[in-house]
């Protein structure tokens, strides 16, 4: 049994999920947002949370909070330096006393998901503004039960002797669009649950919603009698006194998890080296022609939460015939323009667009249309963007990349556009067009990168609409996440964040008791035993021998199908992007050992991605150039500056570079997916088995070999 992502018992989680109650959902938002006293949040003002108690409210200290939009919407006190200090002392020492709180925290998630649920998504609509945290909350309702499954086996691997999972505090960096189910659920209450202190952190915005779902979460915590309160801990603090409770700490504490541009992730990976980030990515829509329905996806995609959902449309390719008034009729007069998110909770809107606020900067009108009825901005390109695309978190801005009609039978065309994907990494990509040109195109781009989320629609088949950037069930099977791209993943995040999984298992490693017991399967070939034979150390090789294993058990069958009724997805493992000449360099340095090298090596040598890396080994290196020359296995030898001259002229999708032996041995699904993609493709058509016939035949799919 293993939590690992793709392995059989992962795939079992699926099963046996509840059913919400949507109606539920949105009438006890609609009663709490109706009853709601705008003068709560100045009369209760936000402050820290230490031990069970808040601290100190002084009045005269007291400072504005404010909405994402830039309105001002309650009180804040800020924890003066003795308290900050005091937080750091208590977070250095503190020792969890728990080690499984199932029960009562699975019983707290209850009560949050029923009795509390109009609170929850009313509260994030009041402050973020979201539209529709209705769907948030069903689709948490059924992920939630996923996730558990995860911890549950993760804690029962921990009971064999398996693992240790660290209950160091962990850092808790709440994002403000999905922290209901991201921050709440999956990290707070999933790592609660096993017995790991979380620390909220407080916010420079939008920091109301997540403070009151702290506090809330004290009450029931102190409802069910959990006797240590020191398990929750809230920050209202400072981002510079926040910056220094976390680097003092991180000698003692766990991982932080964020949810971020890539910009602010790789600002706190400096810091914190065991940040686990989910970072955002340029958006886009494939459309390879252009309708009525089309444009409607592009209207919908780019509007979602009036651009505050992390898989909005940021960037679309279409044909070049398309004109700038083409472009522009797709908004004009068909923006769904809403005054306040109550509002659009009582409509059921969620594409909804807040006109000229202020909470976020708009892009230079020299560079881009205005449409000022719709506050939409857009911008034709007639290549490719080829400078970092500015987010404009909840700004509708599109930039359009215009190619030959007839571009998707071009390969030249079709490759440029991939490489743009690869090097760019957004979370997920839209295939539009006729339903047999989506499936070549679609196949061909899914082939050719290494995203996370890819959706296949049609213009011809009324069954089949076209595919927006904004969907994904992860509760289906249609695997999520935000990933940084591939060759600068170290820069962003410890790991890759995968949803569903277990999130205590980022800071879970193996024993090396058990490590040194795995045995290898017999169905693992003879040339890839010889290879891991050769790794000196047995507790290496023991890790070896359970990446191997875990590759036999996940690739068995590889792609799997999702759940879902309404779509068709396939997901699992998979190969680097298949392009001619695109590789993964992996350097071996003057000190490098072959037990070093083994555990990523190996990833390529046992599987159908052996021909998509390039070895290159240090002259001094005498010992691995020796074993890959008796396994026959293909190297080059080269000074580190031939090497990286050569690595700066060379089509590369990774770079990994060894130097010294693991000296803890993390998850080995986290592992495989620094080097490896993983995700779900998915048709928009329900039971849609040409799709299955099509894309399971893939080569993208990882194999063993």
């Amino acid at each position: 049994m293993s939590t690992n992502f793709g392995s059989t018992s992962y795939a079992s989680a699926f099963e046996g999920l509840p059913t919400p109650d949507v109606d539920f959902l949105r009438r006890s938002a609609l009663e709490f947002l109706a009853a709601f006293d705008k003068q709560k949040w100045y009369e209760d003002p936000m402050t820290s949370i230490l031990n069970g108690e808040k601290l100190s409210i002084i009045k005269e200290d007291l400072v504005e909070t404010k909405d994402a939009f830039g309105n001002v919407n309650g009180l804040q006190q800020v924890a003066t330096a003795e308290e900050v200090e005091k937080i750091k002392n208590f977070l250095q020492s503190f020792k969890s006393p728990y080690s499984d709180l199932r029960l009562k925290m699975r019983a707290i998630e209850q009560e949050l998901l029923t009795t509390y649920a109009g609170s929850l998504i009313g509260t994030q609509c009041l402050d973020f503004g979201k539209q529709d945290g209705i769907t948030e909350l069903e689709e948490a309702t059924m992920a939630n039960a996923v996730e558990r499954y995860l911890n549950d086996l993760l804690l029962k691997e921990e009971l064999d002797g398996k693992i240790k999972i660290s209950r160091a505090p962990i850092f808790v960096s709440c994002v403000s669009n999905f922290t209901l189910f991201l921050d709440l659920f999956r990290k707070t209450l999933r790592s609660l649950e096993l017995g790991i202190p979380c620390v909220i952190l407080g916010r420079t915005n939008t920091s109301q919603h997540h403070y009151r779902w702290a506090e809330l979460l004290l009450t029931l915590m102190k409802k069910h009698q959990i006797a240590d309160l020191g398990m929750l801990t809230f920050l209202s603090c400072s981002l510079e006194d926040i910056k220094h409770i976390t680097q003092q700490s991180r000698d003692v504490a766990g991982n932080l998890y964020t949810t971020c541009s890539r910009q602010l992730a790789r600002e706190i990976m400096k810091n914190y080296p065991n940040t686990i980030a989910s970072t955002g990515g340029p958006n886009t829509l494939v459309a390879a022609n252009f309708t009525s329905s089309i444009s409607e996806a592009i209207r919908m995609s780019s509007s979602i939460e009036s651009s505050g959902q992390c898989t909005a449309l940021r960037h679309c390719v279409i044909p070049s015939t398309i004109t700038a008034d083409e472009i522009a009729a797709i908004f004009a007069g068909k923006t769904k323009i809403v005054s306040n998110p109550a509002d659009a909770v009582k409509k059921g809107i969620f594409d909804g667009v807040f006109q000229h606020h202020k909470g976020s900067n708009s892009p230079p009108e020299s560079k881009y249309t205005h449409l000022e009825n719709e506050d939409v901005f857009f911008r034709i390109n007639k290549a490719l963007p080829d400078e970092d695309i500015n987010e404009y978190w909840r700004k509708v801005v599109v930039d359009f990349s215009q190619f030959d009609a007839t571009w998707a039978d071009n390969e030249k065309d079709v490759e440029s556009v991939a490489m743009w994907l690869n090097r760019e990494q957004p979370i997920t990509l839209a295939v539009n067009g006729p339903r047999k040109t989506a499936f070549v195109l679609g196949k061909n781009l899914f082939e050719k990168t290494g995203l996370v989320v890819y959706t296949i629609g049609s213009t011809d088949d009324n069954e089949m609409p076209p595919g927006l950037t904004c969907q994904a069930r992860p509760q289906d099977g249609e695997i999520f996440g935000e990933f940084p791209p591939r060759h600068l993943m170290g820069e962003y995040t410890k790991f890759p964040v995968v949803v569903p999984s277990s999130t205590p298992s980022y800071g879970s490693t193996y024993t090396p008791e058990y490590l040194n017991s795995v045995e290898l399967s017999s169905s693992i070939s003879d040339t890839v035993k010889n290879f891991v034979m050769n790794v000196e150390n047995a507790t290496v090789r023991g890790y070896c021998f359970e990446l191997l294993n875990y590759l036999e058990d996940s690739t068995k069958i590889n792609p799997k199908r999702g759940s879902g009724i309404s779509r068709t997805s396939l997901w699992g493992l998979q190969r680097p992007p298949i392009i001619s000449g695109l590789k993964t360099l992996m350097r071996c340095t003057s000190h490098a050992t072959f037990d070093a090298l083994a555990p990523s090596l190996i990833l390529f040598v046992a599987t159908n991605a052996n021909a998509q890396y390039e070895l290159s080994i240090d002259e001094n290196c005498s010992t691995i150039r020796d074993i890959c020359a008796a396994q026959k296995i293909p190297f080059l030898l080269e000074t580190d500056d031939e090497f990286r001259l050569r690595a700066q002229h060379e089509i590369v999708y990774n770079i990994i570079e060894t130097h010294n032996k693991l000296t803890s041995y993390p998850m080995v699904g986290h592992y495989i997916s620094l080097f490896m993609p993983l995700g779900h493709v998915k048709s928009t058509k329900s039971k849609d088995e040409e799709f299955i016939e099509r894309f399971t035949q893939s080569a993208k799919w990882l194999k063993l070999l």
